[in-house]
């Protein structure tokens, strides 16, 4: 089984919490997926 980390819309002015993006992957995390809002 492969996780994944879901990461919330961050509007018009993009913002990565990195830190937890870090921890994902220092735990073995496989992918990080984010909402797209098209034309925002």
């Amino acid at each position: 089984m492969k996780l994944a980390l879901m990461l919330g819309y961050s509007g018009g002015k993009l913002q990565l919490p990195m830190e937890q993006i870090k921890l994902a992957e220092a735990l073995g995390y496989h992918s990080v997926w984010t909402a797209e809002a098209y034309g925002s």
